[in-house]
């Protein structure tokens, strides 16, 4: 694909931001956008990636469901942390 432009509006606040950080990288505008734009495009492309895999990790699981605990069990488990009497977890939240 051949490079192409790209128009941005900065507001007042995101364009002073943005005029420091080139300031203190040597002033090359294109290049501190390509590299912010690069980073966003890789994290989200990670994010995506991640996301399938916890979906994939999902339907590969057992699908059964897990004991459910009910809200005060849940909260006397909590009350009991750090005493003497703590209880053990046991099931799900």
């Amino acid at each position: 694909m051949a490079p192409r432009t790209v128009t941005l509006i900065l507001d007042a606040d995101l364009a002073r931001r943005f005029d420091a950080y080139v300031a203190e990288r040597g002033g090359d505008e294109a290049a501190a956008l390509e590299h912010a734009l690069v980073a966003f495009l890789d994290a989200e492309d990670k994010a995506r990636g991640l996301a399938e895999a916890v979906a994939a990790a999902a339907r590969e699981g057992d699908e059964s469901p897990a004991p459910a605990r009910s809200h005060d069990d849940i909260r006397r488990w909590l009350l009991s942390w750090g005493s003497e009497s703590e209880k053990k977890q046991g099931g799900t939240c």
